[in-house]
């Protein structure tokens, strides 16, 4: 089975944790979509588990890494080879002012309205990507409440897109018993 678990906001990350091993140890595939990757960094994930920000995903997408390749890759291996010797601090404080003025707001104001306006499914292609040949999730996890937008808009373009739409859920216990549910539990009624 191939599980998506959107937690955006970080606040289930026990239970994701948790719900995200159940479904590595059946033997499934389970990604950890996050808004940033900090507030897990105190959590160890199962074998199996990927953890990703949406961020990363987002950047995979061609458009964004040439873009990133013209805006800030491209002026840097510059100041790299004109800022050595005597000129290496002001080619150093000439790119930071760039990137700050210029390709910042070149990637904001430009470049980011326009690519959803272009490319509106993109993330919602990207995340399917994630889980190889077979196309995308065969289930959602919402974690918390931060990704319940995120989670309609991967349905929606999904179901523009002809893939069909996975089950969306609040928890993976109904779907993927847990180890502690599988073990027998001694009586005590004994």
């Amino acid at each position: 089975m191939q599980v998506l678990f959107l937690a955006l906001g970080a606040s289930r990350k026990r239970a994701v944790v948790e719900e995200s091993g159940a479904v590595a140890a059946a033997g499934g595939r389970a990604v950890v979509l996050v808004g940033q990757k900090q507030p897990w960094a105190a959590q160890s994930f199962a074998p199996g588990v990927e953890l990703m920000t949406l961020a990363d995903l987002e950047a995979r997408h061609l458009p964004r890494r040439l873009e990133r390749a013209v805006l800030y890759q491209g002026p840097r291996r510059v100041a790299g080879v004109v800022g050595r010797g005597r000129l290496g601090a002001r080619t150093k404080k000439a790119l930071k002012a760039y990137e700050k003025r210029v390709a910042g707001r070149v990637h904001r104001r430009l470049f980011m309205p326009l690519h959803r306006r272009v490319w509106p499914t993109a993330a919602a292609r990207m995340v399917g990507r994630c889980f190889g040949e077979r196309g995308g999730p065969e289930l959602v996890v919402v974690a918390d409440a931060l990704s319940m937008r995120r989670a309609v808009e991967l349905m929606e373009a999904w179901h523009a897109d002809g893939r069909g739409t996975p089950r969306v859920c609040y928890s993976v216990d109904s779907v993927v018993p847990s180890p502690a549910a599988v073990s027998p539990q001694p009586s005590a009624a004994r």
